[in-house]
């Protein structure tokens, strides 16, 4: 916490599956170092593909949550590469553990690629990537060369100066406090025209850099920029240089101040235009001609209403880009995004916000806001904060990724309390720092809908406290219908590990009606649920899963009470309940329904154990390893005992949907499977044996 046109795929003949038993609808090919698997299509139905997935989330638990992607995600490790596999691995301050799904494909040498097949149209990129920092962490930065079915199109260009931070919190860019962490950066570029289905698009090593480590990329088919709409003031009109010469702020105030007094809309065309400080809006519609077109940027570029209690009303921001350039993380400077106060009806939707401090820092009291449909990259703090008396916003289908402190968080600092808001199908991955989801202190909140992933350190997915000064929290909370996926951490000041949900009464006792309903929890990096420091009441579970745990199903640190029904857990690694406290601490009234968490465990806190049967397998985080030397798939093959060649070898599909990936098809396990995308013929796995095999 820091301080101060999707386009849907046509309906289509449903996908291909297949499991690591090759079905008899296979025909299977061997030639010399290959084996291709040709899959056809027996399922006649009609189905819709997905609009957008995140590789690293598993579809069977998202179905319905998060928030709606334009894009598609494909994981490095999952795609043919020559570099070297790294991972998995859960340390904070690893190129691995910071990593989606913990592991990633780092490229040494002249010739290492990584190679992205499109499973949908796509005529732009987002790469996330990491690369070295300098001596002196001013940032080194470098390229990688973008080739489209084997011709070099461009250059992508990859940086560490947005990245990397060192020491404690709040962390400077001086390498010679260490504890370096935050090593990734995301770059986008788009390609000119739409390339199809089953394109190749390789990203390769480039000189000038000893590493890049590519950890995903996204494909997207970005809609036509918008043209001007009637009854507007483009900011060029008053001077603002769409090239980036000179500083177009004053062309922009001008333009606001215009609009205003016609009552007219501000128009951002396409361009790239320098603004190095605060744009104030109030009662004015600003709209650009999409965001990957229409971009401000600068050093200390925001767009802010006016101060409360006097904040701004009536404001739509839309369309457009704000990219700043924050390399480091100041808590007392102002460089956010959007920031003031934002109310009365006030609308803030797609825009996309990189490489500023916060997304999206708000500050109090003000009522009725909607923020929507943005995406919020590579900050050094919040993603977004709702601070101090705000009240009736509405905070949905955001997509959140690589924030420096909580993706998503209210906080009711003393004496306003944030009340009526809610947060509902965003999608909220790798916070660097504290949660993905955080609320502290305020009355009747929402949390439904949500995807969160992988937590790094000092957080989990989901996390409910009275803390940092907060109005209590009071009335009551709906959570419903909520998945985290490899949440919770091991703490480095407590030594002990952080729930995927989590309840904390630090600042005094939580008293109030949370009802938590239809809540996933797969994969927890250590317990599931957490309770601690003082007193938690009136929380319910109902319908609550638990696949997979590194430690406990529940870890009660707190006095208080909590029922349960129809908690179901699976895949606990150490014991379904950590509990020293005795009788008298904390009471688990069960209903009905509860299954896999009745063993009770005090002791020295066991280190993780992870078997979650829909995730790989994932190294405990014990600091920092070394990645291996050898890529993956120079081995000679070896017969296993069950003569499957093709197990756990290096696998590559024509294309993939929903997350269930070709690895699924080689791991031995008859459960699980991989699907194609819809409409993607012909459809292919192809697995690489190593060297010829008779």
């Amino acid at each position: 916490m820091s301080h101060p046109q999707t386009v849907a795929p046509a309906a289509s003949r449903g996908p291909t599956r297949a499991r690591a038993g090759l079905a008899a609808s296979l025909v299977v090919a061997v030639a010399a170092s290959l084996l291709a698997v040709l899959l056809s299509t027996v399922d006649g139905a009609s189905a819709a593909g997905p609009v957008g997935t995140v590789a690293a989330l598993p579809a069977s638990a998202t179905a319905g949550r998060g928030a709606t992607l334009p894009f598609i995600e494909h994981e490095a490790e999952n795609v043919a590469f020559t570099g070297t596999l790294i991972g998995p691995n859960r340390s904070e301050g690893t190129l691995t553990g910071e990593a989606s799904g913990r592991k990633a494909v780092q490229l040494t040498g002249a010739g290492q690629y990584v190679e992205f097949t499109l499973t949908q149209p796509a005529n732009a990129m987002v790469a996330r990537v990491s690369v070295p920092d300098s001596a002196n962490g001013t940032g080194l930065t470098g390229s990688l060369s973008v080739l489209v079915n084997g011709t070099k199109v461009a250059d992508l260009g990859v940086t560490s100066k947005y990245g990397w931070y060192y020491g404690s919190y709040p962390f400077t860019n001086d390498p010679g406090a260490g504890h370096q962490h935050h090593f990734y950066d995301e770059s986008r570029m788009m390609f000119g025209s739409t390339l199809g289905i089953g394109t190749k698009i390789r990203l390769q090593y480039g000189a000038a850099l000893p590493s890049y480590t590519v950890d995903l990329a996204d494909f997207e088919l970005v809609a036509p920029a918008a043209t001007q709409p009637a009854n507007s003031v483009s900011i060029t009109d008053f001077g603002a240089n769409p090239t980036g010469a000179g500083d177009s702020a004053p062309a922009f105030d001008q333009a606001v101040s215009s609009a205003r007094s016609q009552g007219k809309t501000v128009w951002i065309p396409p361009g790239t235009f320098t603004v190095n400080r605060h744009v104030i809006v109030n009662n004015i519609t600003v709209r650009g001609a999409g965001p990957w077109y229409s971009v401000l940027h600068g050093n200390g570029v925001g767009v802010y209403g006016q101060d409360a209690p006097n904040g701004s009303t009536n404001v739509h921001l839309s369309d457009f880009a704000i990219i700043g350039e924050v390399q480091e993380r100041n808590d007392g400077a102002q460089v956010n995004a959007i920031g003031g106060a934002l109310g009365g009806g006030s609308v803030i939707s797609n825009l996309w916000m990189q490489h500023t401090k916060v997304g999206l820092w708000l500050d109090g009291p003000f009522d009725g806001l909607t923020v929507t449909g943005n995406r919020i990259l590579d900050q050094t703090a919040d993603g977004l904060n709702l601070h101090k008396g705000i009240t009736n916003t509405m905070v949905s289908n955001n997509f959140v990724r690589n924030t420096g402190d909580d993706g998503l968080a209210m906080w009711a600092e003393q004496p306003q309390t944030d009340a009526n808001d809610t947060f509902s199908h965003n999608t909220v991955i790798l916070p660097i720092l504290a949660n993905n989801i955080a609320i502290y202190g305020g009355r009747d909140i929402t949390v439904s809908d949500n995807v969160v992933a992988d937590t790094l350190t000092q957080g989990g997915g989901l996390h409910f406290a009275n803390r940092f000064n907060a109005v209590p929290v009071a009335g009551t909370f709906t959570v419903a219908r909520n998945t985290t996926v490899r949440a919770g951490v091991l703490d480095p000041n407590w030594q002990f590990g952080v729930g995927a949900i989590w309840f904390d009464g630090r600042d005094g006792p939580m008293n109030n009606t949370i009802n938590v309903t239809d809540l996933n929890l797969i994969d927890s990096s250590y317990e599931a649920i957490h309770f601690i420091d003082s007193q938690v009441t009136g929380v319910t579970f109902d319908g609550v899963t638990i696949n997979g745990a590194g430690t406990f199903a529940l870890q009660l640190q707190s006095t208080g009470s909590a029922s349960f029904r129809n908690v179901v857990a699976n895949n606990v690694g150490a014991a379904g309940i950590y509990n020293c406290m005795g009788g008298g601490g904390f009471t688990i009234n069960r209903i009905s329904g509860n299954t896999g968490w009745d063993s009770t465990f005090c002791g020295a806190f066991p280190p993780p154990v992870y078997t979650d049967p829909t995730t790989p397998p994932s190294t405990p985080p014990t600091g920092p390893t070394a990645p291996p030397t050898t890529p993956p798939t120079t081995a000679p093959p070896t017969v296993p005992p069950n003569g499957n060649l093709a197990q756990g070898r290096a696998v590559q599909a024509s294309s993939v949907t929903q997350g269930l990936a070709p690895a699924n098809a080689v791991d031995g396990d008859a459960n699980t499977y991989w699907e194609s995308a819809n409409n993607t013929f012909p459809q292919s796995l192809t697995v690489d044996l190593g060297s010829s095999v008779s």
